[in-house]
């Protein structure tokens, strides 16, 4: 039985929802937190960088009558703590396929977010028989031969700066925890949550609580665990990943992205076999909340198109 049905006019923008309670699930590197809403055929939703499961409420509120949802947090985010061993967006890969396992969805559609778009592609190239259909959001790539290069270079010096300085970092990661409450009083001034969340928004929205939550999460994620995740961003085995992808995609950005421009995705969804670039205006790079109707009209049509 659905536990909800679509009304577009449903918006984190209007204000905070009640958030679905997290679950956990036991994996071999640890515990995995997930929100889970609605029955019907799987559907993943995977956060982007310094995020959560809790921005993806809406979703979870607007597709329980289509779809059974998971929204996992992903290590070092929200309430799932971090990995031990090193991480990246193909490492995230392999977890979310072990989460899918764990839970025993066996074939599914994948939501990806930013960094959680690029592990969605990984997925959906290394386990073409388990996705349906992608969505890939707020995620491109290197739009010319100097800006991969450029982008080469850097991953490659700081993957080898990151040999060094990883074992320090773990050092430091129980005080970093310990400043922490300084670290929420200080975001929780309206000015300093109003500038973190500047650049990833265009337009804000009516309930300022929205960009605190968002601030609070942002500061919570681990360190290094998010170094590690950006560095991954300017890895060689993007580009072959998105070729292999076989699954219909659908590509979303925002026209005042400032973080992930839309010639980036244009460039990303040439990449791909099947997929369909769809640019949201007024709009920067968290559509699912900035533009919460339009967005998900789009993704629910492309979801539920049987053609």
């Amino acid at each position: 039985m659905a536990t909800s049905s679509y009304d577009p006019t449903s918006s984190m923008s209007q204000g905070l929802p009640a958030f679905a309670p997290p679950q956990r699930v036991m994996l071999a590197n640890g515990p995995v937190a997930y929100r889970q809403a609605g029955s019907g055929f799987p559907l993943l939703l995977l956060h982007g960088w310094g995020g959560s499961s809790r921005y993806w409420q809406d979703t979870l509120n607007l597709f329980a009558d289509i779809r059974c949802i998971y929204a996992p947090d992903l290590p070092g985010h929200g309430e799932t703590p971090p990995l031990q061993d090193e991480t990246s967006a193909e490492r995230l890969a392999t977890l979310v396929i072990e989460f899918a396992d764990a839970l025993g969805l066996e074939q599914f559609d994948l939501n990806g977010h930013s960094l959680g778009g690029a592990v969605a592609v990984y997925i959906a190239a290394r386990r073409p028989e388990r996705v349906r259909k992608l969505v890939i959001t707020s995620l491109g790539t290197f739009r010319s031969s100097f800006e991969e290069m450029v982008w080469m270079q850097t991953y490659y010096q700081m993957s080898m700066g990151m040999l060094l300085w990883r074992p320090w970092l773990l050092l430091w990661r129980p005080w970093l925890q310990f400043w922490q409450p300084w670290l929420d009083w200080f975001v929780s001034r309206p000015p300093v949550y109003r500038m973190l969340a500047s650049p990833f928004m265009h337009q804000m929205p009516v309930d300022e609580r929205v960009l605190l939550e968002g601030a609070l999460e942002f500061l919570r994620a681990d360190r290094l665990t998010a170094l590690e995740n950006a560095i991954s961003a300017g890895s060689p085995a993007f580009i072959p990943a998105l070729q292999k992808v076989q699954a219909p995609a659908l590509v979303v950005c925002g026209d005042q992205d400032l973080i992930m421009p839309t010639s980036g995705a244009e460039t990303l969804a040439q990449h791909l076999a099947q997929s369909r670039l769809v640019e949201i205006q007024a709009c920067g790079h968290i559509p699912m909340i900035e533009q919460s109707a339009e967005y998900h009209s789009l993704v629910r049509d492309f979801l539920t198109d049987e053609a």
